[in-house]
């Protein structure tokens, strides 16, 4: 049996050298998939916001802001629903929902305006109904919204916000009515619902 041939100090050092690179590529991958995955805290944008259900906003109530959620929380009331000012195929159905304070024309916040009864962008004039739904352009949909979720106070899951494509299905991001026995609302910010389509007429004027 012939003896295995012994490695040069040259091939010895190139192994060396090949291993070592091997291995801080390796590390250098694992830090940046340990900075790129997100890590979100209770009450920090892109986590979850519990809000006591004492503290919800009640049906046809001023919209609620939450700066560091980054949403408004709006209780939907039939007077809402009813508002003539929706665009044909646009109702929504009462209930609480989270709308993303990001108007999706070009990103602005947009504001409440009460002598309105709407939502404005500042920006470009965009403006949007209680439910987030458009009526005037430019913008071309609706306003993004995020997942909530009502619990009781074992924390089971009463209602949920449906998830989805809005455009196929428009019961997507509905509002969701507040089951009895809901102890907390729970809004989750990591998980946004884009606005549904809308090209419809400019339902309000200047």
């Amino acid at each position: 049996m012939s003896a295995q041939p012994s490695l040069s100090r040259r091939e010895f050092l190139y192994y060396i050298w090949a291993s070592s690179m091997a291995l801080l590529m390796a590390e250098a991958g694992g830090a940046i998939l340990w900075f790129a995955y997100p890590r979100f805290k209770v009450g920090e944008f892109g986590g979850t916001f519990t809000i006591d259900v004492k503290d919800l906003p009640m049906p046809g109530s001023t919209p609620q802001a939450y700066d560091a959620g980054r949403f408004w929380l709006v209780n939907v009331d039939e007077a809402a629903v009813t508002d003539p000012r929706h665009p044909p195929g646009f109702e929504p159905q009462p209930g609480l929902l989270a709308l993303y304070k990001i108007c999706v024309h070009l990103g602005c916040l947009y504001r409440w305006m009460p002598g309105n009864n709407c939502f404005e962008c500042p920006c470009h004039g965009s403006k949007y109904l209680k439910d987030g739904t458009r009526v005037r352009r430019p913008a071309n949909r609706n306003l993004d919204r995020f997942v909530i979720r009502a619990l009781d106070t074992a924390g089971k899951v009463l209602a949920e916000t449906q998830a989805g494509d809005a455009d196929a299905d428009p019961t997507v991001g509905q509002p969701i009515p507040l089951p009895a026995g809901t102890a907390v609302l729970q809004v989750d910010t990591g998980k946004r619902i884009q606005g549904r389509r809308n090209s419809g007429p400019d339902m309000v004027k200047d």
